[in-house]
């Protein structure tokens, strides 16, 4: 190797390096049966792991209403790393698949509560189609330093009592998938994802320094 085509690696090796060390990946696909610390979103929503008809006719998160008290479905996470400074983990998308099983629906939502039990949160539509019996696959990017304005362009809703999106995405309480309607809401959650962007990245960098050697 001579000392230019080594000076061009070394550079390279240091970008990568230089990634930040703190961002994470989390996934939930629930085939091996564990429920991964979900919880039922009211005292009337209840969860089972299915071990067959999710996305891959293997695991998915089934949510059901027990009684349509609220005219809310869906699961609820309250720890680490689904919670906490989002910044700092280096989410940047959060992806899920949806299946619509019963129940007349009008939202369903990605939500993260500031801070505490006092404070209400941001929420995200992740779509506005209720066929049932197909699983949607829902995928977005956001910012967790996005100002307000550029949150709500990206179609994020600030609820009442809660500051701003950088805030609030640097101390979340819980985050949540959140369906709405009416009648026994029953619903099925697959592949659920908060992901950071460094694996691209890294990718993308080691592929150019494999390059130089071809």
């Amino acid at each position: 190797m001579n000392l230019a085509r080594f000076a061009i690696f070394a550079a390279l090796m240091l970008s990568i390096a230089a990634q930040p060390a703190t961002a994470e990946y989390v996934a939930n696909e629930w085939d091996d049966g564990d429920i991964g610390g979900w919880q039922g979103i009211t005292v009337d929503n209840d969860l089972a792991v299915m071990a067959s008809g999710g996305v891959s006719d293997s695991g998915f998160l089934h949510s059901y209403q027990t009684a349509p008290t609220f005219g809310i479905s869906g699961a609820i996470q309250r720890f680490e790393p689904y919670i906490g400074d989002y910044g700092a983990r280096g989410y940047v998308a959060v992806r899920c698949y949806l299946k619509f099983f019963a129940g007349t629906f009008t939202a369903a939502d990605f939500r993260v509560r500031y801070q505490d039990s006092g404070h209400n949160g941001w929420y995200l539509p992740l779509t506005a189609d209720f066929t049932p019996g197909a699983w949607q696959n829902l995928a977005f990017e956001f910012d967790p330093q996005w100002s307000d304005g550029e949150a709500m362009a990206a179609g994020w809703v600030q609820e009442s009592a809660t500051p701003t999106f950088q805030e609030t995405m640097a101390s979340v309480y819980t985050a949540e998938i959140r369906i709405q309607g009416s009648g026994d809401l029953e619903v099925g959650i697959d592949n659920f994802q908060l992901d950071d962007d460094l694996v691209a990245v890294e990718a993308a960098s080691w592929g150019r320094v494999k390059g130089l050697f071809r």
